[in-house]
């Protein structure tokens, strides 16, 4: 089921979408001269890919350059090596035209990769048992109800299948990408979403979405990447513990972690705002609102960092190694990178586990999520294995993204991971 580097290319043409080691900070140790010497070969190795998702070898360009051509303002990279951060690098601008240049400690949205660490919260209830993976959500769930139907008759939603994307959902607002129309219930810079996710998920007259949420297939039975099941995570979780979830997010995966730059509040903070990048659109023009906030926290709400990133894949990494449980044990951890569910239409992936998706096995298992929104993208790749891995976001999406993977190439080249080249 090993799947080689060509077929994650070939998505791009569709979609043009430890023991004894201390606990992880935010911070690397000054950069040695080695190191640097390793960024500057990663900053001058990027392999251009064309529109239509093929690398050209033959040449290596400057990832100042692939910027300016892609109309990216703004670029930040965490690398992790040997389960530690080892550097962390901004580059570029907070604004198109503007002087305040992209340090470390800037917050980009993540977009969809919010749902790995959303995830793993909602894990972390499970091993207490106040949330069962096999049990029918509508059970615990209190706001909303998932409409039963002839799907749900023999097979019901489970947490399970919601984290996975196997709970056999179709929403209204999962299938518009960032070259679409942009719907009107996001919110500006400093204000909060007014439309609810019960809103959302019915489709209330007057919101903005394409129809509301239901069981269009048996759960279980396939792959269906929806934003309405972290939808319904969010608000299981609500529902059980009776508590805002960005709160609920900051006590159980921020805090612990000590992602300092990290938050699902909207708006922002005011201290984490104050450093927080504005974002651009697919031509790389910035929002006159500075950056969006909607209403799906779990599936897309959170504003972070690359290297508070990097804490979180840190400590599933060793979770899954048996090597800490400060947010969830072993058997979690590994029950969070076991496949779930084939993903036979998706070329990012082999298989989808909870929360991640998953590419090879055994040695050269990755797990990885991409994140976009309007303005934004993201993307985490580790390897739960060796201790490596990186975290790449951008504050504009134009291209899609593309610029992620040109990153992510020039990285695995430099340290030697086990991405194979496209054949011709």
């Amino acid at each position: 089921m090993k799947k080689k580097l060509s077929s994650i290319l070939l998505v791009l043409a569709f979609v043009l979408t430890s023991c004894g080691r201390g606990i992880p900070t935010a911070t690397p140790s000054p950069i040695d001269p080695e190191i640097q010497q390793r960024i500057q070969r990663i900053e001058n190795g990027l392999r251009p890919m064309t529109a239509g998702g093929q690398v050209e070898w033959e040449e290596t360009v400057a990832l100042s350059q692939r910027m300016e051509l892609h109309g990216v303002p703004g670029v930040s990279i965490a690398v992790i090596n040997d389960f530690q951060i080892e550097w962390v690098k901004g580059y570029g601008l907070l604004e198109a035209g503007g002087d305040d240049p992209v340090s470390a400690d800037v917050l980009f949205h993540a977009g969809s990769v919010a749902k790995p660490v959303s995830a793993a919260a909602a894990l972390t209830l499970v091993d207490i048992g106040l949330l069962d993976l096999d049990r029918d959500v509508n059970e615990k769930l209190i706001s909303w109800q998932i409409p039963e139907n002839e799907n749900t008759d023999q097979e019901k939603v489970t947490l399970r299948r919601l984290l996975s994307h196997s709970a056999g959902l179709g929403d209204g607002f999962t299938d518009r990408s960032s070259s679409d129309r942009m719907p009107d219930y996001f919110a500006p810079a400093g204000e909060s979403p007014t439309v609810t996710l019960q809103q959302l998920l019915d489709a209330d007259a007057g919101v903005d979405v394409d129809g509301p949420t239901y069981v269009a297939s048996a759960p279980g039975t396939t792959y269906r990447y929806a934003n309405a099941d972290y939808a319904i995570v969010e608000l299981l979780i609500v529902d059980v513990v009776q508590q805002p979830f960005a709160e609920f997010m900051s006590e159980t995966i921020l805090e612990p972690l000590r992602m300092t730059s990290s938050t699902f509040e909207q708006p922002l903070p005011t201290e984490l705002r104050s450093r927080a990048t504005v974002e651009h659109d697919t031509s790389g023009q910035p929002f006159a609102e500075e950056r969006l906030h909607f209403p799906l926290l779990a599936a897309g709400g959170l504003w972070t960092t690359p290297s508070d990133l990097a804490l979180f894949a840190i400590e599933i990494m060793r979770a899954y190694q048996g090597q800490s449980d400060r947010i969830i044990p072993q058997e979690l951890a590994i029950e969070m990178l076991t496949p779930q569910i084939d993903t036979p239409n998706d070329l990012l992936g082999d298989s989808f586990g909870l929360g991640f998706q998953l590419i090879g096995e055994g040695q050269d298992l990755a797990i990885m999520h991409t994140g976009g929104t309007w303005g934004s993208t993201c993307l985490i790749w580790i390897y739960p294995e060796t201790g490596q891995g990186a975290v790449i976001m951008t504050n504009s999406a134009s291209a899609q993204g593309i610029i992620r993977f040109e990153i992510l190439f020039s990285i695995a080249a430099e340290y030697g991971w086990p991405i194979t080249p496209p054949s011709e």
